[in-house]
């Protein structure tokens, strides 16, 4: 018997024109839950041991003015609701996140005396309201009286309304400043109801999100921390995406659907966190040990190790039934594939000098690819079907906006020279990939008063300091720009490290192998399923940095070689942890021979140049790197 997901899935980019305040445009949203909506019919839809229930008399996916707050409520009560406890349910949202007044009745919970929100369509108009944290939580519960696995996914943020310079749009509405009494919650007249979030509301402890969900077992990834703004990011499709949606999908892609919720979250928010400032998603839970479970209870199929390939007579073109919902990177023509007999062992798909040739990407589809046959098309029928196994992805170049007014003219010019030439025998680089437009940029590279600025676009900063540190006399030189475009290679290297993915192809499970980070000294101010913070301590007058010790074993049946690297903010790579640089062996589960590996004791410390500076938080990126042959975690060291 097939078991059953019920999905609710809300994305608003236009609100109605007669909100009592303007609401701006959004340009993302709809695009997320389409991007959802693709990954549910492909992972789900065909699935036979899980069924994707699509009603026909009660909407499933509410865009902009069919998701009104009366469409979202009737999709929890009549879509929603039907879930059983064999079954998965998925909310996912994406629009504006905000805050309203709060009754007096949840002042004890909110000492700012505001409720977090999510904006509906009509929210703000006259008679409308948003749908406050406590009216989710009462229709959570109402969901959870028959057991469902639920799980929340929410791209927005809710802290309180501010004015910034950011040339990108962020998911936060003004605060709702109308007087709201406790009668126009949903939950009003449901007496029982009513007690059981007021009484449970005043038990519970703001989580770090800000959105208070206090019934029903979920499992709720937001998209940043209370006091940050969910940022909206142009993806390689050139569309625009939530950051956190868009980097939620190029995981579970890459995963072949085999990840846990804690799993997901520590991927995801290195990668947001890397590719935009001052964004943290975060994981909660109402019981800990479902952050152990995989993705949707294991709802989403898992891939084949390979692709078929065809000869589609209409393109006249060789295609393979995979795309870019299936992980394959539209940017480049490197995604080669070794192409085999159908009906091959995976021993047989490992041994590529078996195969029977090469092919090559050449335009990435939704669902499938095109592929030219690189070699061994004399080996290959046209009526007949192989299997095709990915053996290299392309490395995304960074996309770089060189820019100056009229009078830095000399500088672009001599920034794009160096640019063309920072290659092997003077070819164009490797790492950076020049644009026209700044909105496509990853960077923005500024020339100004004969120096070179390294600018982040989401918030118009530097990144490291201007290269030459202070202006000279003698204005821009071709060493000057040499040593800019050096530096945006190297941050170039950081982040392809930092989006190193597993292979939706590997024989290598996440749960394959276990990484623990062990707290030895310096205090643990919180620890999530995402991220821990440690903090410096105060002994005797002098200031201690956090000490800490990662431990791996080895839970699989192979022999897995392996090391973790560290990139922090300042765009170094280490790897410190193991004696060994190169790749650490760890037998079997069950053998005799060594499991388990604890590495050396590790000082996590601000840089000086980052204290004198005034910043007193700094990030570190712990990435654990895997195989099943020997590498080399050295050559990916940089200072």
């Amino acid at each position: 018997m097939a078991k059953n997901i019920y999905a609710l899935l809300v994305g608003i980019d236009e609100y109605h024109p007669e909100s009592i305040v303007p609401i701006p445009s959004l340009q993302g949203c709809v695009n997320d839950i389409s991007a959802v909506e693709a990954y549910l019919r492909e992972r789900v839809a065909g699935d036979r041991q899980w069924h994707l229930v699509q009603p026909t008399d009660q909407p499933w996916i509410l865009s902009n003015q069919n998701a009104t707050r009366q469409a979202i409520i009737n999709g929890f009560q009549h879509h929603l609701c039907n879930a059983d406890s064999e079954d998965v349910v998925l909310f996912y949202y994406a629009g504006y996140g905000a805050q309203e007044k709060s009754p007096q009745e949840f002042w004890n919970l909110e000492p700012d005396r505001l409720d977090e929100t999510l904006v509906c369509y009509d929210s703000r108009t006259p008679g409308s309201r948003d749908l406050a944290d406590k009216e989710i939580a009462y229709l959570i519960s109402k969901v959870a009286q028959k057991d469902p696995h639920i799980v929340i996914i929410l791209d927005c943020c809710y802290s309180g309304w501010k004015t910034t310079d950011l040339e990108v749009a962020v998911r936060q509405a003004p605060v709702d400043d109308r007087e709201r009494p406790l009668s126009s919650f949903i939950f009003a007249d449901d007496q029982t109801g009513c007690e059981e979030v007021l009484h449970a509301s005043q038990s519970l402890n703001k989580k770090i999100t800000g959105m208070v969900l206090t019934k029903g077992k979920h499992v709720m990834l937001s998209a940043c921390r209370d006091y940050e703004l969910a940022k909206e990011y142009r993806g390689e499709d050139g569309k625009f995406h939530g950051a956190f949606s868009y980097f939620l999908l190029q995981i579970l892609e890459r995963t072949n659907g085999r990840i846990t919720y804690r799993d997901l979250a520590r991927n995801l928010n290195a990668l947001v966190s890397g590719k935009v400032k001052d964004q943290s998603p975060q994981i909660e839970a109402s019981e800990l040990q479902e952050l152990d479970k995989p993705f949707l209870g294991g709802a989403i199929a898992q891939r084949s190790h390979h692709f078929t390939l065809t000869h589609n007579q209409k393109d006249n073109s060789w295609v393979i039934d995979g795309g870019a919902v299936h992980g394959i990177p539209r940017h480049g023509r490197d995604t080669l594939l070794a192409i085999f007999p159908t009906g091959s062992t995976i021993e047989q798909l490992q041994d590529l000098g078996a195969a029977l040739g090469e092919a090559r990407v050449t335009q990435v589809l939704p669902q499938r690819s095109k592929v030219e046959i690189v070699s061994g098309s004399d080996r290959l029928l046209e009526n007949a079907s192989y299997w095709a196994v990915v053996t290299s992805l392309p490395i995304p170049a960074l996309q770089v906006y060189l820019k100056g007014d009229a009078s830095e003219a000399e500088g672009i010019e001599l920034a794009q020279q160096a640019l063309m030439s920072a290659g092997p025998s003077g070819q164009p680089s490797l790492y950076l990939q020049p644009v026209e437009e700044p909105e496509d940029a990853d960077y923005y590279l500024l020339a100004h008063n004969g120096q070179y600025w390294i600018i982040h676009p989401i918030n118009n900063r530097p990144v490291v300091t201007p290269f030459p540190e202070r202006p000279t006399q003698i204005g821009y030189t071709p060493y000057f720009a040499s040593k800019a475009i050096q530096r945006l290679e190297h941050i170039a290297r950081w982040q392809n490290i930092l989006q190193l993915k597993n292979p939706a192809t590997s024989r290598i499970q996440p749960d394959d192998i276990k990484m623990e980070i062990i707290v030895l000294s310096g205090r643990q101010e919180s620890l999530s399923a995402s991220e821990m913070r440690v903090e410096y301590t105060n002994e005797n007058g002098k200031w201690r940095s956090p000490t800490v010790q990662v431990r791996l074993t080895n839970n699989s049946d192979k022999t897995l070689y392996c090391n973790v690297i560290i990139l922090s903010e300042n765009y170094a790579v280490n790897v410190p942890c193991f004696a060994e640089k190169s790749s650490v062996r760890l037998a079997p589960k069950g053998s005799e021979s060594n499991v388990t590996i604890a590495s050396d004791k590790l000082d996590f410390i601000i840089p000086n140049e980052f204290w004198t500076q005034g910043v007193t938080e700094y990030k570190d990126t712990l990435k654990l790197l895997v195989s099943t042959a020997e590498f080399d975690a050295s050559l990916l060291e940089q200072d």
